[in-house]
């Protein structure tokens, strides 16, 4: 995302805030770590193979001494290579050095490690998987150009999709509906964001206070929202919405904003800055109009960036029989490309938002889900287009 403030000073292991990271260590080690992570995971309380099976593809820390960091880290070899691991010990057993050789990304440490040490371990394993480009994160602008599209279900699917693909502890979902965001109800999430803290002193904001804004859901994204209040947008300033995405894109790899359709003061700023805008529309006269305007009036305020994506949402299964025209027409009608559709998967979605989940992990052959899979592939950079989710995925050595 293009910066909308003034660039801050170079991070240090001292300040870099983790997203996510699973340990295995002592306590003492645990409590250390605990203020340099969005969400520390104990890994102390759960077997290899479902440490593995949960947190593998992400990030683990494993202190040599503690019961099972062996028996995990030769699962982690054998079922999770993509899994980073950095290993605290002085001197490391040879069948543990073979172990980790196996994986696509690892390091030790000494046992005296500070958590500044550790956290820029964690960094130079971002930097290497980012092609070793600060600030290369990815931010995406969901908005819809009519009421009830559906921007707060994509969203969350992309956001989760994400998640799949390249780990936990490495997507962001921010819910920019201050006054009546539905992100959190519909995963059953707790809203932390403090947006009277933040309007009031948006300098104050840093990754450690971001953090403990965060909830982290089970599934490995974190979600920013604010507790529904009639007054929120009054709160929502520029300068503290602005400030609180460039904190979040300089934790998160990907960052995805869930926005209103109505006008705000920070809108124009932040679909401005995005790497993608997206704007969620239905196959109805009306809704297309509403939703060409839109895409017209967005890629105007992004000048030479990417165009403005339109996406239709709800869009009929073709084995059913509706009166809907076809897209040709539609795309002639608005003289403006169709860039992806979301075929409409009612039962599912209901059932998804009444277990406070998303759909891929209710129904995984939904058919919606594999839309936005295509929709996240399509908007991924080139570079990352490779990635297949976390169970296969290879990473480079670092």
């Amino acid at each position: 995302m293009t910066q909308p403030v003034p660039a801050e000073a170079p991070r240090t292991g001292s300040d870099y805030i983790i997203p996510h990271l699973a340990a295995l260590v002592s306590d003492t080690r645990l409590v250390a770590l605990q203020p340099h992570c969005v969400e520390l995971a104990d890994l102390s309380r759960v077997s290899a193979s479902e440490a593995a099976m949960k947190y593998g593809g992400g990030v683990m820390l494993l202190e040599q001494g503690v019961p099972g960091w062996d028996e995990l880290l030769l699962k982690l070899a054998m079922d999770r290579p993509s899994t980073a691991v950095i290993v605290l010990s002085d001197q490391i057993p040879g069948n543990m050095v073979r172990a980790l050789m196996k994986l696509d990304m690892s390091d030790v440490l000494p046992a005296s490690s500070s958590p500044s040490d550790i956290t820029e371990a964690v960094e130079r394993f971002r930097e290497v998987t980012t092609g070793g480009v600060g600030g290369s994160s990815v931010c995406w602008a969901f908005r819809g150009a009519v009421g009830g599209a559906g921007v707060t279900t994509i969203a969350i699917e992309s956001a989760f999709e994400l998640a799949r693909r390249f780990g936990p502890g490495r997507v962001c979902l921010v819910d920019l509906n201050v006054a009546d965001g539905m992100t959190t109800s519909f995963l059953e999430a707790v809203p932390k964001l403090d947006l009277t803290a933040l309007s009031a002193s948006p300098e104050r904001l840093d990754p450690r206070l971001l953090a403990a804004w965060c909830y982290q859901h089970e599934s490995g994204v974190s979600i920013i929202a604010a507790p529904r209040d009639p007054d929120g947008d009054a709160l929502a300033t520029e300068p503290a919405i602005l400030r609180l995405l460039d904190v979040a894109c300089g934790v998160f790899e990907f960052t995805i904003l869930d926005m209103p359709r109505h006008m705000m003061p920070w809108t124009k700023a932040v679909l401005g800055a995005v790497d993608e805008a997206i704007v969620i529309s239905e196959l109805t006269v009306p809704s297309l109009h509403a939703a060409a305007d839109m895409a017209r009036e967005v890629d105007v305020l992004r000048r030479d960036r990417v165009p403005t994506k339109l996406v239709l949402n709800r869009m009929f299964q073709k084995k059913r029989l509706r009166a809907e025209f076809a897209l040709d027409k539609a795309e002639g009608a608005i003289d403006r490309k169709i860039d992806s559709t979301i075929t409409s998967d009612w039962d599912a979605a209901r059932t998804a938002v009444n277990l406070g989940r998303p759909i891929a992990e209710v129904v995984q052959k939904s058919p919606l889900v594999a839309d936005v899979a295509k929709l996240v592939q399509m908007m991924l950079p080139e570079e990352m287009q490779t990635a297949k989710p976390v169970e296969g995925k290879r990473r480079r050595r670092g």
